[in-house]
């Protein structure tokens, strides 16, 4: 018995469902788009207004603030060859002599800098 007229016959099935199915496949109608479809007098509505308070002059000049308190707390987490910060980091959230503790903390105590900055009058 040989493999060969197995593969044969089973591409004989193929084609003669194709057969079958092709004619019904035919009749169906097309689905193209025959024409530009887009809508031109779509109107885009006005965004609306934010959640958050508009930033004033003094939000803006308490953020510098935070920004020049960060990078005065990151220069404290600066490593040393023992592998713990120069001095002690202090921050609102914590005291660590941990490098990337004391870089956490002072990214947490930014964001509640400019957190309260933004509910400010």
């Amino acid at each position: 018995m040989s493999v060969v007229p197995r593969r044969r016959a089973g591409l004989r099935t193929v084609g003669v469902l194709l057969a079958l199915w092709l004619p019904v496949l035919a009749g169906l109608p097309a689905q193209a788009q025959t024409a530009d479809q887009t809508n031109t007098n779509a109107t885009i509505q006005a965004p609306t207004s934010s959640i958050f308070p508009a930033q004033s002059t003094t939000s803006r000049t308490c953020n510098f603030g935070c920004t020049s308190q960060v990078q005065a707390c990151q220069n404290t987490c600066i490593t040393t060859s023992t592998g713990t910060t120069v001095i002690p980091s202090v921050t609102t959230v914590g005291s660590t002599t941990n490098p990337q503790t004391c870089q956490t903390n002072c990214t947490t105590q930014l964001t509640t800098c400019q957190r309260n900055c933004n509910l400010g009058p």
